[in-house]
């Protein structure tokens, strides 16, 4: 399975990485500056099990998507976790559990001290751009709120939750409530960023319409009122929306996403909540909708910008750091570690 454990969203980073972490057994947090390793030690973690049979979760970073800021290998109760800023790690239970992993131990500190002041520099202009990108989302998340209080005056309730009951009542089977909340989308530089976290299911239902977001939060409560074995994606901008609902009991996925978070579907089909909506209500209040929806779009661009102009400045910060490293030294600390996680 691969997800995002974080996003960035209208309250910042937003982190679960404590919680996607919390049932391993043992869990390596990577330490160390852009550079310096991490995914690359965590993917050869991650294809070390894949030879060995062993089935993974990928956790990607929110900010570069084709980066890992975590390896989880469930059999083994082992993880494998970038515990630097925005989602820093504490350590609760030291060598018990938790193990740091210093990966600054193999920089040379003499190419890098002359250039402390290059490095400080970057650094806090690449802070600069992250507060600009949250302060946008922020004002979307403003935004949106009015939208969402605006469409809620034309929702019909009972028919709403009529439907999410019988949606829910067909998809649930009784388990024992097991709710994995993640991301599977990450608003990025490039614009959201969607992964086939799900794979092959056997049922997608596609939620659209204003309603949407209503509809898959009243499925979600009935799903967790029967007890149900579910993984809830939340919004990768508004982390108290939850956009998809994987329902374990029966391989099927709802969701309101433009592209699914799978791969493929057996079966598919199309929920429209416009028959929960009272359209005389809704029509009259459309113009402001649409007025909103501009401005979010707006908005939306110009945090997409911030974080294309962050990302720009940690490649900068990457190639301060890269020549600095002794990556024959970290290929063998890698090497060692691999062996350690394994036979463990």
């Amino acid at each position: 399975m691969e997800y995002f454990a974080g996003a960035n969203t209208r309250k910042g980073f937003y982190s679960i990485f404590d919680e996607c972490f919390k049932n391993t057994e043992r869990l390596y947090i990577l330490k160390g500056s852009s550079g310096c390793g991490k995914s690359t030690l965590m993917r050869r973690i991650a294809e070390k099990a894949k030879r060995l049979n062993l089935d993974t979760d990928l956790i990607y970073c929110s900010a570069d998507s084709d980066s890992l800021d975590g390896v989880i290998i469930p059999k083994l109760g082992i993880a494998v976790a970038d515990g630097t800023a925005p989602h820093s790690m504490d350590v609760k239970y030291p060598c018990v559990r938790e193990n740091i992993v210093n990966l600054g131990q193999f920089w040379d500190e003499s190419k890098l001290i002359p250039k402390k002041n290059e490095i400080v520099a970057l650094t806090d202009r690449k802070s600069f751009h992250y507060k600009n990108a949250y302060g946008s989302l922020s004002a979307f998340g403003t935004i949106d709120d009015l939208k969402k209080s605006l469409v809620s005056q034309s929702i019909l309730r009972s028919d709403l939750e009529g439907c999410a009951f019988k949606m829910a009542e067909k998809l649930c089977n009784g388990a024992n409530g097991h709710v994995k909340r993640i991301f599977t989308s990450a608003f990025t530089s490039s614009g959201v960023k969607t992964l086939s976290t799900f794979g092959e299911v056997e049922n997608l239902y596609r939620v659209i319409g204003k309603g949407a977001e209503f509809l898959m939060s009243a499925i979600s409560g009935i799903a967790r009122e029967k007890g149900e074995n579910i993984t809830e994606s939340l919004s990768p901008t508004n982390p108290c929306v939850i956009d998809s609902i994987y329902f374990e009991g029966s391989n099927s996925l709802i969701t309101m996403l433009d592209i699914p978070p799978c791969k493929t579907a057996l079966h598919e089909k199309t929920v429209s909540t416009s028959r929960f909506t009272n359209n005389e209500i809704l029509t009259g209040m459309r113009s402001k909708i649409r007025a909103l929806e501009r401005l979010s779009d707006e908005i939306l661009l110009d945090a997409q910008k911030e974080l294309a102009s962050a990302r720009s400045v940690h490649s900068k910060i990457e190639s301060i750091y890269i020549p600095a490293m002794n990556f024959t030294a970290l290929d063998e600390y890698t090497f060692e570690l691999i062996s350690k996680i394994f036979s463990e």
